[in-house]
């Protein structure tokens, strides 16, 4: 199965971010202008608008990038850290590319019982089925990006701040955001 996205390619670019300025949003300007470089069919320029998000009790903020039946990209971090559970996706694979900060994690079902830790221009893919518990530090961003069967792993993105949060107005703000890359991505009748 081919895919729009090569690993390596969001690989180098979030090297590229890395040592940034976190001030005035330098960081995130800098990663999404060289995302954009690198699929600008794919990444739109004009700032987006930053969501909350929690998802198995990870609260941050999200910019969503890139969505399709197949495949994302999103920005994601926390000024002030945060941590919890990755989510189990049987159908996605998601790796993250860290530009800033530090996360820890580990396996939760596996016999390693050691803590893992990802720093920036780093790299850690979740395979499909595998679940985490994390830590991210404060200051800490990441490109993520997920490949496989993407709509399965939006009841899990969504109801913990719908559910438990209550916080319905971020689940509003979302689903707009997505709404707005999906209507981007359809060609326009004749």
């Amino acid at each position: 199965m081919t895919y729009k996205i090569d690993t390596d390619v969001l690989g180098k670019v979030a090297t590229q971010a890395v040592g940034m300025p976190l001030e005035n949003g330098e960081l995130v300007t800098r990663a999404i202008e060289a995302l954009a470089g690198e699929y600008p069919d794919l990444i739109d320029r004009t700032p987006g608008r930053w969501v909350g998000s929690k998802a198995g009790g990870i609260l941050g903020k999200v910019r969503f990038l890139y969505f399709s039946p197949r495949e994302y990209i999103v920005i994601f971090g926390s000024p002030s850290g945060t941590q919890g559970f990755s989510g189990r996706y049987k159908h996605v694979q998601i790796h993250k590319f860290l530009i800033a900060g530090q996360i820890d994690w580990y396996d939760i079902e596996s016999d390693d019982i050691t803590c893992h830790t990802l720093l920036p221009g780093g790299h850690a893919t979740m395979g499909k089925g595998q679940a985490r518990g994390m830590t991210i530090h404060p200051g800490s961003w990441h490109i993520e990006y997920g490949r496989g069967a993407v709509a399965t792993t939006l009841p899990f993105a969504m109801m913990d701040t719908l559910l438990v949060s209550l916080e319905f107005e971020s689940v509003r703000r979302s689903a707009v955001e997505f709404a707005k890359l999906v209507k981007n991505r359809i060609p326009a009748s004749r």
